[in-house]
């Protein structure tokens, strides 16, 4: 299925099954309106919105740090999961005893503080929910997402209408509510148990491989780390939903308990027309927000310019509609008694195209370390929005409640759209710099790779059982390179059908699946990948072979601080099929050398795992040879063309059979390559590159190495 088809069948899915969700949410607030008194409808309204507010500080940040987590470092993010369990079980257990003080002691009278006690495991209910929606969020099972949303709704609503028949009092239903609220809680913990154990599909993060999900060599970070990385999360999401509820909490304090039904009634029909840019960007996009901050998809930015124009329209045309609609809804759906709540929503309708760019451009603003930016924008204008609200209430009652509304949102609004547009411009201007790889402290904190200008090309040729791992090992680069071509040189064992589904799993425009009309082996298949990239940079892996996690940092960084430099290599090692590339040691900072002609004419030491060159080089690899080809370009690139070679000491790229001498593959058959060689050294004698001694003596120097490889493979042929 296509892309934007099924990203278009996501969306709908959302905001439909969203639309419902809030439909259910409307139903409630109408129903609780018109089955209590105004005075016992606002008491209601006060104590659920001090759940609101407490609620978001159960697990602190913690789903939302996981999406951040799994977008940079993929399966390897299980290993928070453990201090996440603690973390999550001890913030719980603080919110309820908070929620328990506040009625005791902050709540106006003594019924408000007895519904609020009667409704208190209703505080775990949002925690459950968000920490359900991120495994789904991250399986991108968006209708589940919706399902979870509206499940809590859908139990309050058919208690709240059997409430009703039997003419039960605020007390019973406040009871009823934090029953459903248990209820929810514990179907989430399903979620935290697949999360634990890896039992989850990851979208765009690859497939899950026994050797990488291992968590060998990844520290398991205590509580005290966790806390440092889920605490901007949480701070945004406590400053969010006190913004929200701020308002009603100024007028249950200052108003009369009418004025408290009224205005809720209002922020109920805001909060509907909040869904849309509340389900694009915090339940479609996030994830993939993090992952295209992660690669250095240039979609990042595209969203914010693109995302932020469309937002401000629909928003306008929401709020319109909704002001337009008031006069009529409000009477008809709430009672007549809430006529009130009319002049409230059509001030408040004025904040929507506010609201919606504020969404887009702080949902940009949690990736790429730039939340705490987004938690000082929401800080100010909450900040504003209190004062203005004390104010207005004081002055005006509800109606200035609404104005102060309306100017909070457009101070948060602005904030953010020119934070975002300065931070994120200065990130992407940011430049590369340094060559050391070596990971530190920061480093095992998940922090999004660098994207380098860099085309990886694989020829694959019946490599089904060892392709992923060559490809994972390039997405794992500390460094990523931004493209990956996989040439198919016309496979037989089902090659091209895995390489169809790898382009699916990783992220898209990513990696790029090329196939060979015939089979014309791997210099014909690294010339077809090499036409089809335009980046200033390209790098060959054998479809067998896998990468130490810096290769590309440590290559690529050395190289642009010297781009006379044509090529660089270094040796590679050989590994057990179960051994982890990243469990090998790290390279030590030392600067390569340069590599001689005649140590070029000797031996090549430029496998093609090892090679990263400039693109610009006329030299190609020779399509009518075999074996062989990849020496014969090295030999163009030094010797023809006068390109300077560089090899650093350290083994940046791995085998998993000898060398020479294997049963099986190209590094089986000697004999043949023995051939290419000589035919390499003859077509350089021919062409007058090398002279008739440097042929002689290479030659046969060539031809003892051929001998030594015999006798230690015990082959020979």
């Amino acid at each position: 299925m296509n892309s934007r088809i099924r990203d278009a069948r996501a969306a709908s899915v959302l905001l439909v099954s969203a639309s419902m969700s809030a439909g259910l949410a409307f139903a409630v607030q109408a129903v609780l309106a018109r089955s209590l008194s105004p005075a016992d409808y606002g008491r209601f309204a006060a104590a659920l919105a001090v759940v609101t507010i407490v609620a978001p500080a159960v697990g602190f940040g913690v789903p939302s740090f996981w999406l951040k987590a799994y977008g940079s470092e993929g399966w390897s993010a299980s290993r928070w999961m453990e201090a996440s369990v603690r973390f999550v079980t001890r913030s719980a257990l603080v919110c309820l005893l908070a929620a328990a003080l506040w009625a005791w002691l902050g709540t106006p009278d003594a019924q408000t503080g007895a519904l609020l006690l009667f409704m208190l495991p209703a505080v775990l209910t949002q925690g459950a929910i968000e920490i359900a929606s991120v495994k789904l969020q991250l399986e991108e099972k968006f209708g589940r997402v919706a399902m979870w949303q509206g499940l809590q709704h859908a139990g309050r609503l058919m208690l709240l209408l059997v409430c009703w028949r039997l003419g039960a009092s605020s007390l019973i239903v406040a009871a009823g509510f934090g029953c459903i609220a248990v209820i929810v809680t514990l179907g989430a913990w399903q979620s935290v148990s697949a999360l634990r154990s890896g039992a989850v599909h990851l979208i765009g993060h690859g497939p899950k491989l026994a050797e990488r999900f291992s968590r060998e060599g990844l520290p398991t970070p205590p509580v005290m780390e966790l806390w440092r990385n889920a605490l901007p999360f949480g701070v945004s999401g406590l400053l969010f939903y006190a913004y929200g509820q701020s308002g009603l909490v100024i007028v249950s304090h200052l108003g009369e308990p009418q004025d408290v039904g009224a205005y809720s009634v209002a922020l109920t029909i805001v909060s509907a027309l909040y869904l849309l840019p509340t389900v694009l960007f915090q339940k479609l996009l996030m994830p993939r927000l993090h992952r295209w901050a992660a690669s250095g998809d240039e979609r990042l930015e595209r969203m914010y310019r693109e995302g932020g124009r469309w937002m401000f329209v629909s928003g306008l045309a929401l709020g319109a509609i909704a002001a337009l609609l008031a006069p009529v809804a409000i009477p008809l759906v709430f009672g007549r008694q809430y006529g009130q709540a009319v002049q409230v929503v059509v001030i408040m309708a004025l904040s929507t195209p506010f609201r919606f760019l504020t969404v887009c451009a702080s949902s940009l603003m949690t990736t790429r370390n730039l939340i705490r930016v987004r938690n000082w924008c929401a800080a100010a204008a909450l900040l504003f929005s209190v004062v203005a609200g004390l104010i207005g209430v004081l002055v005006a009652g509800t109606v200035g409640a609404a104005a102060a509304s309306v100017m909070g949102e457009v101070v948060w609004a602005v904030l953010s759209v020119l934070c975002a547009r300065h931070f994120l411009f200065r990130e992407r201007q940011r430049p590369i710099s340094g060559i050391d790889a070596r990971p530190d402290a920061r480093s095992m904190s998940p922090m999004p790779p660098e994207q380098i200008p860099v085309c990886v090309i694989i020829p694959c040729f019946n490599c089904r059982d060892t392709i992923g791992r060559a490809v994972q090992s390039v997405f794992e680069q500390t460094c990523r390179p931004q493209q990956l071509i996989l040439v198919d040189d016309c496979s037989t064992d089902g090659t091209r059908e895995l390489l169809r589904e790898l382009a699916q799993i990783y992220p898209r425009n990513w990696l790029r699946v090329l196939l060979q009309p015939r089979n014309a082996g791997p210099g014909a298949a690294r010339n077809a990948g090499w036409s089809a990239t335009t980046l200033p940079y390209i790098a060959f892996l054998d479809s067998d072979d896998s990468w130490h996690p810096s290769k590309m940092a440590t290559q690529y960084k050395w190289m642009r601080a010297h781009p006379e430099v044509a090529i660089t290599g270094h040796p590679v090692a050989q590994l057990e099929a179960g051994d982890q590339p990243a469990s090998q040691p790290w390279p030590a900072r030392i600067a390569p050398r340069c590599v001689s002609r005649r140590r070029v004419l000797f031996s090549n030491r430029f496998t093609p795992s090892s090679i990263l060159m400039r693109a610009d080089v006329g030299a190609r690899f020779d399509e009518n040879k075999r074996h062989a080809e990849d020496y014969f370009m090295l030999l163009e690139v030094v010797l023809v063309e006068g390109g300077e070679a560089y090899l650093f000491p350290s083994a940046l790229s791995y085998i998993y059979k000898a060398q020479f001498g294997a049963q099986t593959g190209l590094s089986a058959q000697l004999l043949k390559i023995q051939k290419g060689e000589q035919d390499n050294y003859l077509r350089l004698r021919r062409r007058r590159v090398i002279g008739p001694g440097e042929w002689l003596c290479f030659s046969a120097l060539s031809a003892a190495k051929y001998l030594r490889r015999c006798l230690l493979s015990r082959r020979f042929a």
